[in-house]
């Protein structure tokens, strides 16, 4: 009897917000450690594993023919998610990779995945990507924060819906600071010394681009300052 995959924390988190689904497309999925996660768990009877890097993907056909999942993982070598264009799926999973890709491969398909559940763990540009997933169509359902030493990954689970208008929406899920738990207060804190230390660097410069870097970190620290309270309240 073969061993379960084990994932870590990020993996096992992304999995948790993923859910139960019938056919899922894994963007980027280098070994191809979740897609076939998904199948040996019984949480998808099909996964699209796509990268644009022929070698990564190699890993992944590799690893399932190892798993003996080969005719559930199908494995495809294409950019973003043109490769998986004319077929049909319910959720796609974009983890690992900067916001600003992110969104240009939504831009890019966003004609057949508007409806479609996104399960996103950006690097960069959470802030940004929030706020473009709101003007594309999408609500954010559901986030979760994961720490693993001294990283933060956020995971963002979003769906087709009404835009939640919020200022600190935008940083942090809601469900997050209504649940206020120690994983956030943790980022939380890390975020604000980070935002004080750039304030304090930017204050020793007097041009243009110093001045609205400060206007900037004032008011996410703010922000930061308002979550806190609210979750210390």
């Amino acid at each position: 009897m073969k061993k379960s995959i084990k994932l870590d924390n990020r993996l096992k988190e992304i999995v948790k917000i993923l859910g139960k689904n019938e056919i899922v497309v894994d963007v980027g999925c280098d070994h191809g450690y979740v897609a076939n996660y998904l199948i040996e768990e019984d949480l998808a009877k099909l996964v699209y594993a796509t990268d644009i890097s022929k070698p990564s993907l190699e890993k992944n056909i590799e690893f399932s023919k190892l798993r003996g999942n080969e005719n559930k993982v199908i494995s495809i070598l294409g950019n973003g998610l043109f490769p998986v264009k004319d077929k049909n799926f319910d959720a796609v999973i974009m983890a690992g990779m900067g916001g600003e890709l992110i969104m240009k491969i939504i831009d890019d398909a966003f004609d057949f995945i508007q409806k479609k559940t996104l399960i996103l763990q950006p690097m960069t540009a959470r802030v940004e990507l929030r706020k473009y997933l709101g003007e594309k169509g999408f609500k954010i359902e559901k986030e979760s924060i994961i720490r693993d030493g001294n990283k933060f990954y956020e995971i963002i689970r979003a769906v087709p819906g009404e835009k939640i208008e919020s200022t600190s929406f935008y940083y942090f899920g809601n469900n997050l600071v209504e649940e206020c738990n120690e994983t956030l207060i943790e980022y939380v804190e890390f975020l604000l010394e980070k935002n004080r230390v750039y304030l304090e660097q930017a204050n020793k410069s007097n041009t243009e681009k110093s001045m609205l870097q400060r206007q900037k970190l004032t008011k996410e620290i703010e922000i930061f300052k308002e979550v806190l309270n609210e979750c210390k309240s």
